[in-house]
């Protein structure tokens, strides 16, 4: 199944998609029917400026999408695994982050069949945020970002407020006459706690992404994330990617906001912080299970990321910090 979009209105999705599942739309909401999968997309379209679309689904056919005709003033901000529900995932490459991308970077996107779509996506015209913020951050990244001039792509774990304002956004019962004023606040706000975390990025330079760099550096994810309790050495991943380890460091750190080994090891305590909740491991079972011979390495490590020592987070069952 291959869903086109062309549409520059932002009900695109909504119309592609309930066409290639035999569903309508209806109050901006498509139900995909059980025959084909489960769950729903409910789109919000503010204005020409702010669009937002929340994605909670899966298909039991492999699928594609493949946009066209998007316009390139337009920042796209996609929330991955960030709804909390019955279809959510759990485990290492489940944690919710989001990628932004400008310039109308567009890949068509392939989903095998019963993969859950669990995000929440939003775009904004560039200039219209610079309107909402105004001339008074002054944050090379920020203003990178807003100028919108050359293709970029850059991804950023989740905070826990901005896990609360997307709660606010999945469960809050809002009267149709105000949901356009309410939902339009909140996609405004998900858009300010996310740039409050990359205030946080120190890169003064970005260079430009094209297709192929983009696709590389998510290779390079996935290969990391394979196997937590053992991270490959930077020659080893240069080899694999087939270029250079300084450009790989360089690329890698633009696109995550941190180098390799930081991004392993964030990725690495987040998992150890999940066993310790969700599985209720003992500290020493997930310690050595994540590949840390030394357990005393592992309480300063999990403490650097989490914030808690491993002992006292289980104890209290700590949500991730």
């Amino acid at each position: 199944m291959k869903i086109e979009i062309k549409s520059k209105d932002g009900l695109g999705m909504l119309a592609a998609f309930a066409q290639k599942v035999g569903s309508t739309i209806e109050n901006g909401r498509v139900e995909v029917p059980e025959e084909v999968g489960g769950g729903f997309i409910q789109g919000y379209s503010f204005d020409e400026r702010l669009r937002m679309m929340i994605l909670n689904y899966q298909l039991h056919e492999d699928f594609a999408i493949s946009r066209s005709n998007q316009p390139t003033h337009m920042l796209l901000f996609n929330f991955q695994h960030i709804i909390n529900s019955p279809l959510s995932q759990t485990g290492a490459k489940f944690q919710p982050s989001v990628q932004i991308t400008t310039q109308g970077i567009n890949v068509e996107l392939f989903i095998p069949k019963n993969t859950i779509q669990n995000s929440i996506s939003l775009s904004i015209d560039a200039s219209y945020l610079r309107e909402l913020i105004g001339t008074r951050i002054d944050h090379p990244l920020v203003n990178t970002i807003l100028e919108n001039k050359h293709p970029l792509l850059f991804e950023e774990l989740v905070c826990i407020p901005l896990l609360e304002v997307v709660d606010d956004i999945v469960t809050s019962k809002v009267p149709i006459l105000l949901q356009d004023f309410y939902y339009k606040l909140k996609a405004q706000e998900l858009i300010c706690q996310l740039l409050i975390s990359l205030v946080s990025r120190d890169e003064k330079k970005v260079h430009a992404l094209n297709i192929a760099d983009i696709k590389m550096l998510y290779q390079v994810k996935e290969r990391l994330l394979d196997n937590l309790a053992e991270a490959p050495s930077i020659a080893e991943l240069s080899q694999f990617s087939g270029v250079s380890e300084t450009k790989l460091k360089r690329l890698f750190h633009q696109v995550f906001g941190k180098s390799v080994f930081q991004y392993f090891q964030n990725f690495r305590m987040q998992e150890a912080a999940r066993l310790l909740r969700e599985k209720r491991l003992s500290v020493s079972e997930v310690g050595y299970q994540l590949g840390f011979s030394n357990l005393g390495h592992f309480t300063k490590v999990f403490e650097a990321v989490i914030g808690v020592k491993p002992k006292k987070y289980s104890q209290l069952g700590h949500e991730v910090i």
